[in-house]
């Protein structure tokens, strides 16, 4: 069968040179006219311009080692190790390429988020979707050893917030628009995750990157029975990488760079040629044609245990959120012997009609009747809700949690903290729930609320105006350019540069009107 598209254009004039070339690397050395460079993968001169034809993010500071999973966790290695562990890096100016666990995203942390004991660990677009709702710990906050049933720490929940990602995007990978969509995105500086329904001769690419269905160290065809269920990191492409296609006797062009999570011995390297192993390239073909980018080839999509599986390939990733850090989250301690029953998340504004309602912290699942221990408590983040919350202000803030009818016995929250951090200094104010315990009978809602006021900028004294009082507490912490702040003064620092001088004077003339009613 040929390959279908431009994407999988033909160069009949090289195919002889790389057929009788002993060192196939030589073949990527080929002359390719410019006209036909314009034209790689279906793409016009107008788009190539936009972006170069290869790119490599493994080679980054920003990009962890090679790593290798031990149990069943590939989601969590392509979606959380690799994935959010560069993008976050990448955004934050962090080395990952250490494996400085500081830095490096936990796998373990999302996989006892998302297994629970069932199905959900081959869910590759719900992994990446819950980077988006809650984030994920360093390893240093959730060890890379912990098993799924080990529920986070409390630090290991707000620590994962700090790590949270935007929209989520699902790119169809089977035709040349999409393709296009990824690899520019990866231009852009991003990398992004899929999944496979390997066959046999993945076996062969891991020993060696050659053997049927593979050529030049570049996979273009499965060959053989269903072999392997996987989830991997695409962290680059490479618009000339040639390979000889077996079915039309053709050289073709084009593969994604993608890291494995089978250790460093495994496949092969990376653009540079050398280093350590661990990598893939997979033709761009492959998602053409349908054969890679989901779990089912031959399968029944309908009886797969996997319920986010497409009928075509996809491609998966988010938009960043720049140096991100919670203005406002809630902490909840929750009791209860089966924590897949549960649903819990937070919002602003009265619990019959809220306002805003925050991402799920806690999904109800299928399996998983794993208790949940109220010293180690849950993270909601409602910082994307903050709007609503206007200065001098007080609104209820609350968590909801949900017990599914099917429980055999109610579920308590023993404590909530609200957690605000308004003008962004880095130090968080707590206001804690009354009224507590609550108790939540099978197949309700219950919800526990506090009141939440945004300061009014320039307020230091915090009596809802900003008048001489303020004045005067400014004035004392004004201490020019180049004098580091106290602790004490760091609200008069309203640019947030570290000093309290001329630029924060002119911000706070601006708030300074006198007594207010």
């Amino acid at each position: 069968m040929k390959p279908k598209g431009k994407i999988a254009m033909n160069r009949s004039h090289s195919a002889h040179a790389l057929r009788n070339c002993d060192a196939l690397r030589v073949a990527r050395c080929l002359a390719v006219s410019v006209g036909a460079a314009l034209w790689l993968l279906g793409a016009g001169a107008e788009t190539l311009a936009d972006r170069p034809a290869a790119v490599d993010h493994s080679t980054s500071i920003h990009f962890p080692p090679i790593g290798d999973q031990e149990i069943g966790d590939c989601t969590c290695w392509s979606s959380a190790y690799y994935y959010n562990t560069y993008t976050q890096a990448h955004d934050e100016g962090l080395d990952a390429s250490t494996g400085n666990p500081d830095v490096i995203c936990s796998p373990r942390f999302l996989f006892g988020l998302i297994a629970e004991g069932g199905w959900g660990a081959e869910c590759t677009e719900h992994a990446m979707s819950r980077l988006a709702d809650v984030g994920c710990a360093p390893v240093s906050q959730h060890s890379m050893s912990a098993w799924y049933t080990d529920w986070p720490t409390e630090a290991a929940w707000i620590a994962a917030l700090n790590n949270r990602t935007a929209a989520f995007h699902q790119v169809r990978a089977d035709n040349t628009q999409g393709l296009e969509t990824v690899k520019q995105h990866i231009a852009d500086g991003g990398c992004a995750v899929t999944r496979a329904l390997f066959r046999e001769n993945y076996a062969s690419y891991g020993d060696t990157a050659s053997g049927s269905g593979i050529h030049n160290h570049v996979m273009y065809m499965k060959v053989g029975w269903n072999h392997l269920r996987h989830s991997l990191c695409i962290c680059g492409y490479d618009d000339n990488m040639p390979y000889f296609d077996t079915r039309d006797g053709q050289v073709h062009y084009g593969a994604f760079l993608i890291a494995n999570s089978e250790g460093p011995d495994w496949g092969w390297y990376n653009s540079t040629g050398t280093g350590t192993k661990g990598f893939l390239w997979v033709a761009y073909t492959m998602f053409l044609e349908g054969t890679f980018g989901r779990y089912d080839n031959d399968d029944n999509p309908y009886t797969d245990p996997c319920y986010d599986n497409p009928l075509y390939p996809e491609i998966y990733y988010h938009d960043d959120r720049p140096q991100y850090r919670p203005t406002l989250y809630a902490l909840a301690g929750i009791n209860h012997n089966a924590r897949n029953l549960l649903t819990f998340t937070g919002g602003i504004g009265p619990t019959a009609s809220p306002e805003f309602t925050g991402p799920q912290a806690i999904e109800q699942t299928d399996d998983g009747d794993i208790s949940i221990d109220p010293r180690k408590r849950v993270a909601v983040d409602l910082s994307d809700g903050v709007d609503l919350l206007l200065p001098g202000v007080t609104k209820n803030v609350f968590v909801s949690l949900t017990l599914d009818a099917s429980a055999t016995q109610p579920a308590t929250i023993s404590s909530v903290d609200f957690r605000h951090d308004f003008d962004g200094d880095g130090t968080y104010t707590t206001v804690s729930a009354t009224g507590l315990p609550m108790s939540i009978s099978p197949g309700h809602p219950g919800y526990v609320s506090a009141s939440v006021t945004r300061p009014i900028p320039g307020d230091f004294d915090g009596d809802f105006d900003v008048d001489a009082d303020d004045f005067a507490f400014f004035a004392n912490c004004l201490n020019g350019p180049d004098v580091d702040v106290t602790p004490a003064c760091n609200p008069a620092d309203l640019a947030r540069d570290g000093d309290v001088d001329a630029a924060d004077f002119a911000a706070f003339q601006v708030l300074l009107t006198g007594p207010q009613p």
